[in-house]
């Protein structure tokens, strides 16, 4: 019965669009006119198929809502889970060849010489002496 009412009610509003469109075609001119009259037959359409009702069953339904508060809940705790999931795994340790365009985080240097910054050579000639390579 709410439901009727509210459809009955913006069919009229639609109508009333019409109306009121085809009033002021003269003077705020055709293209004006036929947008608002568009406007009117789209809440007219809008309430002779149903989609108003379904809408307002919707917003004034408690298990509508209990049903958005639960797709909510749902979306928080796997959003929440992702984030955790990142940060315990951080560090992957897997054995075996890395996968294709993956980058390869410990470069091997191609020479064991000089690497051309004279603090780094000092660093790993003291390394070199404890046994660290």
């Amino acid at each position: 019965m709410f439901t009727d009412a509210i459809e009955l009610a913006v069919a009229a509003l639609g109508l009333g669009l019409v109306v009121l469109s085809v009033r002021q075609a003269r003077s705020k001119g055709w293209a004006a006119s036929l947008q608002l009259a568009a406007g009117g037959f789209l809440l007219m359409g809008a309430a002779a198929v149903g989609i108003v009702g379904f809408v307002v069953g919707l917003v004034f339904s408690p298990l509508a809502w209990l049903g958005v508060a639960s797709l909510a809940l749902a979306g928080v705790l796997f959003a929440t889970g992702q984030k955790l999931e990142s940060r315990k795994s951080g560090a992957v340790t897997e054995s075996g060849p890395p996968p294709k365009g993956a980058v390869n985080p410990s470069p091997k240097r191609a020479s064991k010489g000089s690497t051309g910054d004279p603090e780094l050579d000092d660093i790993e000639s003291i390394l070199r002496r404890h046994g660290i390579e």
